[in-house]
């Protein structure tokens, strides 16, 4: 009896699959980002017309212009989205090396689809799809070292 690994795989490519996605779409924003000047000209009004922002500038002693605050900003949002790429490369490469080796390494593919989906949480569909294979996989692993008598 061999053990049916075919859903979890399935589950594990659809989540390989989106999480490509992201990925990718994390890559044109971080590297687009200081190119549009809808941004840009949105982080000049703010500076301009919210009196809050211009207060809390005044708070540092510094002349900044609107230019620079912008700019600023740009550059502190492209530093943020660094983390969801790495994150999402990250995620990528366990997910692959889970759907790979899945049939020679069962335990490891389901503890590693269960650690990605729990750290990628902040989606929806991923860590149901994640959490989900993971647990197919490892509670069949269970059922069929009972089956025929390896000692877990």
């Amino acid at each position: 009896m061999s053990l049916n690994l075919r859903a979890p795989k399935i589950l594990g490519i659809i989540a390989f699959v989106l999480l490509l996605i992201g990925f990718l779409l994390s890559i044109v924003l971080y590297t687009q980002i200081d190119k549009w000047d809808i941004v840009r000209d949105a982080m000049i009004d703010t500076y301009n017309s919210d009196p809050n922002v211009q207060e809390g500038i005044g708070l540092t002693n510094e002349p900044v212009t609107a230019e620079e605050f912008a700019d600023e900003i740009i550059v502190y949002t492209k530093n943020f989205l660094l983390l969801p790429v790495i994150s999402s490369l990250i995620a990528c490469a366990a997910i692959l090396f889970g759907i790979i080796w899945m049939n020679r390494f069962p335990r490891t593919s389901g503890v590693l689809f269960i650690i990605v989906g729990v750290v990628s949480l902040l989606s929806v569909v991923i860590p149901v799809l994640l959490i989900t294979a993971g647990i197919m996989i490892l509670s069949r692993l269970s059922k069929y070292n009972k089956e025929t008598g390896i000692p877990a």
